[in-house]
C-alpha cells in the first residue's frame, strides 16, 4: 500500500506526539492530533491527523492539513536580566518532547531547549478550535548541550540523558511541585560501567531503558536498569550489543508492550523483547529511521528523516504497514500521546 501524507508544512522536525483529545463512547473514534517540535523554526506545532475513514481513501483523495503553531518560540516576553523564573523566555532550539497525563482533558508538555540549557513545561488542552498551550513554566536550568532526549513515567517523574557527561537523571514530580529543582543522578558512567554516552531514553513503571552512543559488546548499545533511588543502580541488563555492524550505533528507543524498538544511524528499525529474551529482530528498512513511539493500542509510529515522513506499522514485529506518512523536513524523533477521559502516554524522544 502506498504511503500517503498526513500533515504538510512542517520543517526541521525533532519530536512528534499523537494526541487523542476527547472522550469517546460506543464505536466513535476520538479526534487525533500530532504535535511536533521544530528546532529550525523555534516553534512547537500541531495538526489534526486523518480519521479512520480518511485512511481508507486513496492517497490522492486524502485531506492533507498544514501544521499550525502551538507554541511560538520567537514570541519571548522577556530578555536577559528581565527574565524571572515565571517569565516566558520563548524557545531557541526546542528539541526534546515529553508528555504526561493529568486527567480532565489536559496534559503537561515538557520541552528541552539544549541551546540555552532549559527545560520547560506547558499545559496543553483541546478546544473546539484545536489545541492550545498555556504559559511557559521553567522546570530546570543549567542543562546546556544536554537533555536532548526526554521521557516521563506514569508517576510524572521526568527523565533525561546527558551523553557527554555519561549521566541519566531524573526530576521527581514532587520536586517539580516545589520550584525549579536540580536533577537527581539515576545512573552514571562513574557508578555503572554499562553507561556509555546515554542517548534515547524510555521508561515504564519499573525500569529505565536507554541507548548507548558509545556502547560496545561489553557495555551494550541498548540497556535497561531498575528505577531505583538516585545513584544506586548496581547492574543493568544488555538488550542489544554490537554483534553486527548495523547495530553498532543506537540512538532512539521506545517501548511497545513487551517489546523495545530502537533505531540508530542505519536504515533499520529493530526490536527486542523487554525482558531480554530472544534475539534482536530487524522489523523494517526505512531510509533514515529516528524516533519511534507506541500508541498504546497496536500501532508503532516511526520518524523517517530520509523520507521527511512519519510512517506507521503494527507493533507486533511483523512486516511494516506503510499507510501513514507525515511530510516534514529533518525528521528526527517521535512521540505518542493518547488522551481520552484521562491521558495515556507513551514517551519516546530523540534528537
Amino acid at each position: 500500500m502506498a504511503l500517503g501524507p498526513l500533515v504538510a508544512s512542517i520543517s526541521g522536525l525533532a519530536a512528534v506526539a499523537l494526541l487523542i483529545s476527547r472522550e469517546i463512547g460506543g464505536y466513535d473514534r476520538p479526534d487525533r492530533f500530532v504535535i511536533v517540535t521544530s528546532p529550525s523554526t523555534r516553534n512547537v506545532l500541531w495538526a489534526p491527523l486523518p480519521s479512520l475513514h480518511d485512511l481508507t481513501l486513496p492517497v490522492k483523495d486524502r485531506w492533507i492539513p498544514d501544521a499550525q503553531i502551538l507554541i511560538d518560540g520567537k514570541a519571548s516576553k522577556c530578555w536577559g536580566w528581565t527574565c524571572s523564573e515565571h517569565s516566558d523566555r520563548g524557545l531557541e532550539e526546542p528539541t526534546g518532547l515529553a508528555l504526561y497525563q493529568r486527567g480532565g482533558g489536559t496534559a503537561w508538555l515538557y520541552i528541552s531547549d539544549p541551546k540555552v540549557g532549559f527545560l520547560y513545561r506547558y499545559e496543553v488542552s483541546s478546544t473546539w478550535r484545536g489545541l492550545q498551550a498555556d504559559s511557559q513554566q521553567l522546570v530546570a536550568s543549567d542543562l546546556k548541550d544536554s537533555a536532548h532526549w526526554l521521557a516521563v513515567d506514569s508517576y510524572g517523574n521526568l527523565f533525561y540523558t546527558d551523553a557527554k557527561a555519561g549521566v541519566i537523571s531524573m526530576i521527581s514530580s514532587e520536586d517539580m511541585s516545589k520550584g525549579i529543582p536540580k536533577g537527581r543522578t539515576l545512573v552514571s558512567s562513574e557508578k555503572l560501567k554499562h553507561v556509555a554516552g546515554p542517548a534515547g531514553i524510555a521508561v515504564d513503571a519499573m525500569d529505565v531503558y536507554w541507548a548507548n552512543l558509545k556502547g560496545d559488546q561489553k557495555k551494550g548499545t541498548l540497556l535497561k536498569a531498575e528505577q531505583v533511588s538516585a545513584g544506586k543502580a548496581k547492574s543493568a541488563t544488555i538488550l542489544s550489543g554490537t554483534s553486527d555492524m548495523y547495530q553498532a550505533m543506537v540512538k532512539d528507543v521506545c517501548l511497545a508492550g513487551s517489546n523495545v524498538f530502537f533505531t540508530g544511524d542505519g536504515e533499520s528499525l529493530f526490536a527486542v523483547k523487554a525482558d531480554g529474551s530472544g534475539n534482536v529482530t530487524e522489523v523494517a528498512r526505512l531510509q533514515q529511521p529516528r524516533g519511534c513511539a507506541y500508541d498504546k493500542e497496536n500501532t508503532l509510529f516511526v520518524a523517517d528523516s530520509g523520507r521527511n515522513a512519519v510512517v506507521s506499522l503494527p507493533a507486533n514485529m511483523v512486516n511494516p504497514r506503510a499507510v501513514n506518512k507525515l511530510q516534514v523536513r529533518g525528521t528526527c524523533g517521535l512521540w505518542i500521546l493518547s488522551m481520552l477521559a484521562t491521558l495515556l502516554v507513551s514517551p519516546v524522544d530523540a534528537r
